[in-house]
């Protein structure tokens, strides 16, 4: 029998733990890993090297192995140097610790493991399988692909003017850099105010440098508590109204975020019992009371960003964009307040947006998820959070059949599992999609 050919397109966290069950679980495929970035494993949110970027989530629930809840705790105590505010490691740490998971890997695979610093453009059907094109020109042929791509781009807010951008006063995204700061800018918008907010504002702090934050509810991320929260464990049903009152109530007698926790370990199985009439409810009016809940900084971060509240450095404000535009060296800002039916102004330095990734794969720029949906390859899920795949991840085409040799993994299924964006989701989610590209193909 043919030893199988399995690609995994993207070497963030859930591509690289995908290739590593693979391995793991298919001894004799050929495996390729296929990155665009310069390093493999560490992704947008790891390859930081920020003192102030530590994980969200305490170092014990970040074993890339929920099987092995240790070994993320053994690596470190291996490590000369590292750091951590309480119980929150840098995410630069936390790549090097993947960097490391996968140096281990090619070493125990040897060359049925091989490494591709190319970007995948195209993805075309060649016979029972798939071709990759990729930006160089180069073709791979192979039996199976796995979508690991993590986040889409952000969307570009309304009314912006392409002036702002030509001058390089608008920053699309700032994990690809953030230039337009590294001059004089003094004073700077950020369309958002949740975590990606808060990663700018540590990182391009200055003195004299002012940071207006604006997003549609104007809500602050809130903080982990220093020490971890228990909570008598219940399980959540219903429709979210019953689960909002229920979560409502056990908050009168416990920390909200032991009772945030709690009701995460219900989130998948809620979301996949909700109609679609249910889950656009959620979107449109909890969603985000949800996430600003749900994902927290840790105590020390939050302490900055206080700080800088108060010291009047940062001002958070709800409303919405409407305009903006060049008015001579300096950005026009017209944005509506929140509950206001007027509109007011501010001018600034340089623009930054903040909002966080696209949710609909469709007006996606990404060549790969463009070519694929417009061949009919794959299509949106119902809800417009990403792609529409079925509960083994398996990529579902136009007419929404199901693809044994197409897989997608991580932030892009949201659509499907709704928390399947961080560690302890998606190490579940990587395990259980090798498994079934296993049983398929071994």
């Amino acid at each position: 029998m043919t030893a199988p050919r399995i690609a995994v397109i993207g070497a963030g966290f859930s591509g690289l733990l995908t290739t590593v069950h693979l391995s793991r679980k298919l001894p004799e495929a050929e495996l390729w890993l296929i990155e665009k970035a310069p390093r493999f494993g560490e992704g947008a949110a790891y390859g930081t090297r920020e003192a102030d970027h530590v994980l969200n989530v305490r170092l014990g629930n970040m074993s890339a192995f929920p099987d092995d809840p240790e070994h993320l705790s053994r690596w470190l105590a291996t490590q000369p140097h590292w750091s951590a505010q309480g119980a929150f490691i840098t995410r630069g740490d936390y790549g090097r610790y993947l960097r490391a998971i996968l140096s281990e890997t090619l070493g125990h695979s040897g060359s049925r493991l091989k490494l591709v610093h190319d970007e995948g453009v195209e993805l075309a059907r060649e016979g029972n399988g798939w071709r990759i094109g990729f930006v160089s020109g180069e073709r791979l042929d192979v039996d199976v692909v796995v979508l690991a791509l993590g986040n889409l781009e952000p969307a570009d807010p309304p009314g912006l003017d392409p002036a702002v951008v030509e001058a390089g006063r608008y920053v699309a995204d700032p994990w690809r850099g953030v230039t337009a700061l590294d001059g004089e800018a003094r004073r700077v918008l950020l369309i958002g105010s949740s975590l990606t907010m808060v990663d700018v504002v540590l990182s391009h702090a200055r003195t004299g440098r002012r940071f207006f934050a604006l997003s549609r509810r104007g809500f602050a991320p809130r903080a982990h508590k220093a020490a971890d929260l228990a909570v008598a464990s219940r399980p959540y049903s219903g429709s979210p109204g019953v689960v909002l009152r229920r979560a409502r109530e056990a908050a009168q007698t416990s920390d909200w975020r032991a009772v945030t926790d709690d009701l995460r370990r219900s989130a998948r199985s809620l979301w996949r019992s909700w109609t679609r009439a249910q889950r656009g409810r959620f979107l449109r009016h909890l969603r985000p009371i949800w996430d600003v809940h749900r994902h927290r900084l840790a105590p020390g971060v939050a302490g900055r960003v206080q700080a800088m509240l108060a010291a009047g450095e940062l001002s958070i404000d709800a409303g919405r964009i409407v305009r903006i535009e060049p008015a001579e060296d300096k950005v026009l800002v017209t944005w509506r307040p929140r509950g206001w039916t007027r509109t007011t102004t501010r001018k600034v330095d340089a623009v930054i947006n903040c909002t966080g990734p696209l949710a609909d794969v469709a007006g996606s720029q990404i060549p790969l998820i463009r070519g694929l949906v417009e061949g009919g390859l794959a299509r949106a899920d119902p809800d417009g959070l990403g792609l529409d795949v079925d509960d083994d991840c398996r990529v579902r085409d136009i007419d929404g059949a199901a693809q044994d040799e197409l897989y997608a993994v991580g932030p892009m299924t949201r659509g499907a599992f709704w928390e399947v964006t961080s560690v302890p989701d998606i190490r579940l989610q990587a395990a259980e999609v090798a498994e079934v590209i296993s049983r398929t193909v071994g």
